[in-house]
C-alpha cells in the first residue's frame, strides 16, 4: 500500500514512522528541508521538497497511484487544496487536518465535493474527549469499547489503600468480569502477571464491563461526581469547542482568556457562557472567580507546561477535578506524579483517528495511552485468523500483548489461558509498544 503524507511536522512524522514500521510505501512532501532531513535520518521513506498542493509536483513524483494521501500541514487551506488536487490526479482516498471552526462547520456538507474522505480536527477531538470525561459522572479516566459495554479505567493506588498496596495480583479480590491489563510505575508500562506485586503510587489499567469497573472504583473509595460548573483556562479553538459542548449539556461554563479581541469573539459566539478577560495564571483572579467551588478546571492553552502547572495549582486551590491539554507524550510521567486527573493529547487522538481510517473495518477502535508506551485496540477476529479455534495460551500472541476482553454477541468474557477465540469475536487487546499492526494482522489472518 502506497501512502503520501503532506506535512513533515510532529503529526506527519509520527504517522510516517508508524506506517514505515508496518512496511507501507511512504512519500513525505514538505517545503521545509530541515524537517525532511530529520525524517530521512530515521526512516526509510521517499522525501520530496515542494508544495504538496501542486498538481504538477504530485504528477511528477507519481502520487497519483497512491492509495491514500494525508494532508497535515499547518495550513487548513493547503490541506484542503492538496486533497482536491490529489483526487484529480488519481489518489483513491484523502485525509485533511482542518482546524478552523468555520471551515469544519461548512465541511459537514461539502467535504465530499472537495475530495476529502476524512476530516480530522485535533482541537475538536480533544475537546470532545474532555467533555466525555467530565460528563461520565465518574472521578476516573475511562476509555470505552464495544459501544460502552467494556471500559478501561485508569486508577492510581495510594499508600493508604491497604486492599492493593504490596499485594500480589492473584491475591486481590476483584470482580470476576475485570482484569488488570497494565501497570504504570515511575513512567514505565508493565503487563503484569498474577505474581506481580502492586506498589504505592502505581497506576493500574483495569479492563472490564461497566458494572465491574464501578465495583473496582468503590474499592478505591472513588465516588460518582456530577459536574455542574467548569472553569476553562484558554479561549482558543479547544476552549471554544469545549464550552459549546458543555453548555449544551446544561453545565455552567466560565472561560478565562487574556486577548481582548478573542474575548469579544467568544462572547458573540457563546451567549450563555461567562467570558473573563484576564490571566489564567493569576491566583488572585482564580480565587475571586471561585476556584474553590469549581467542580472541574480545564487548562487548554497552547503551552503544555502552563496547562500542567495551572491544573495542579487549581487542584491545590480547591478544584475537585483538573484536566490539562498536552502535546508532548514525554510529559506523561509528570501527569501521574503531579496529581493531574487527566491529560488529553490532541496529537495522539489525531494519530489514532488516521491509523483507524487506514486500517478500515479491521480495526474498530484504537486508543494511544499518553506516553505512547501502550495501545488499546478493538478488532474483530476473522475466520482465517490463526488465533481462531485455539486456546489463548497457545495462540502465538506477540510478547507484550494481552487479550483483556472478548465480546461474543451479548456476552462479555474476561478470558483465561484456556479460553478459545471464535470467528466474529470482538477482541479488546492491551499491547505494549507500537505492535497494533501485528495484532490486527493476527486477527485478520496474517502471519
Amino acid at each position: 500500500m502506497k501512502i503520501t503524507i503532506i506535512g513533515a511536522g510532529k503529526v506527519g512524522t509520527e504517522i510516517a514512522h508508524r506506517l514505515s514500521e508496518e512496511g507501507y510505501d511512504i512519500i513525505v512532501i514538505d517545503r521545509n528541508e530541515a524537517q525532511l532531513a530529520k525524517i530521512n535520518e530515521t526512516l526509510d521513506v521517499l522525501s520530496v521538497k515542494g508544495n504538496g498542493s501542486s498538481s504538477q509536483l504530485l504528477k511528477d513524483i507519481g502520487v497519483g497511484d497512491s492509495d491514500l494521501l494525508v494532508a497535515v500541514t499547518d495550513s487548513d487551506e493547503i490541506n484542503m487544496i492538496a486533497c482536491m488536487t490529489a483526487k484529480r490526479v488519481g489518489v483513491a482516498k484523502t485525509i485533511a487536518r482542518i482546524r478552523d471552526p468555520d471551515y469544519v462547520r461548512d465541511l459537514i456538507i461539502s467535504k465530499e465535493d472537495l475530495g476529502i474522505d476524512l476530516v480530522i480536527n485535533p482541537d475538536y477531538a480533544a475537546s470532545m474527549e474532555i467533555a466525555r470525561l467530565l460528563t461520565l459522572n465518574l472521578a476516573v479516566h475511562t476509555e470505552h469499547f464495544a459501544n460502552g459495554r467494556v471500559q478501561l479505567a485508569e486508577l492510581t493506588v495510594e499508600e493508604s489503600n491497604s486492599q492493593f498496596v504490596n499485594k500480589k495480583i492473584q491475591e486481590l479480590e476483584l470482580p470476576r468480569s475485570c482484569l488488570i491489563v497494565g501497570i504504570s510505575r515511575r513512567g514505565e508500562m508493565i503487563i503484569p502477571g498474577g505474581k506481580d506485586c502492586i506498589k504505592a503510587n502505581d497506576t493500574l489499567y483495569v479492563l472490564g464491563n461497566a458494572e465491574s469497573i464501578k465495583k473496582v472504583c468503590a474499592k478505591f473509595k472513588i465516588r460518582r461526581q456530577k459536574v455542574q460548573n467548569v472553569m476553562i483556562m484558554g479561549g482558543g479553538r479547544a476552549g471554544l469547542y469545549l464550552a459549546e459542548k458543555l453548555r449544551s449539556t446544561g453545565i455552567k461554563v466560565k472561560i478565562i482568556e487574556q486577548n481582548m479581541d478573542r474575548c469579544m469573539e467568544l462572547a458573540n459566539r457563546l451567549n450563555d457562557v461567562l467570558i473573563i478577560r484576564g490571566d489564567g495564571t493569576d491566583v488572585d483572579l482564580l480565587r475571586r472567580e471561585g476556584i474553590h467551588d469549581t467542580d472541574s478546571f480545564v487548562a487548554v492553552t497552547g503551552m503544555d507546561e502552563e496547562n500542567l502547572l495551572m491544573a495542579l495549582l487549581a487542584k491545590q486551590l480547591g478544584a475537585k477535578r483538573v484536566i490539562a491539554k498536552v502535546s508532548r507524550p514525554s510529559y506523561a510521567p509528570l501527569v501521574e506524579r503531579l496529581g493531574v486527573d487527566a491529560a488529553i493529547s490532541p496529537r495522539l487522538i489525531t494519530i489514532g483517528e488516521i491509523m483507524r481510517f487506514i486500517r478500515g473495518g479491521r480495526l474498530l477502535s484504537l486508543v494511544l495511552l499518553l506516553n505512547e508506551q501502550a495501545e488499546v485496540i478493538e478488532v474483530i477476529a476473522q475466520p482465517e485468523s490463526r488465533i481462531v479455534g485455539r486456546p489463548l495460551h497457545s495462540s502465538g500472541l506477540p510478547k507484550g500483548v494481552i487479550i483483556g476482553a472478548i465480546i461474543r454477541g451479548d456476552q462479555i468474557v474476561i478470558p483465561k489461558g484456556g479460553d478459545v477465540i471464535q470467528a466474529g469475536d470482538r477482541l479488546v487487546v492491551f499491547a505494549l509498544g507500537h505492535v497494533v499492526h501485528n495484532v490486527v494482522s493476527l486477527a485478520a489472518g496474517g502471519n
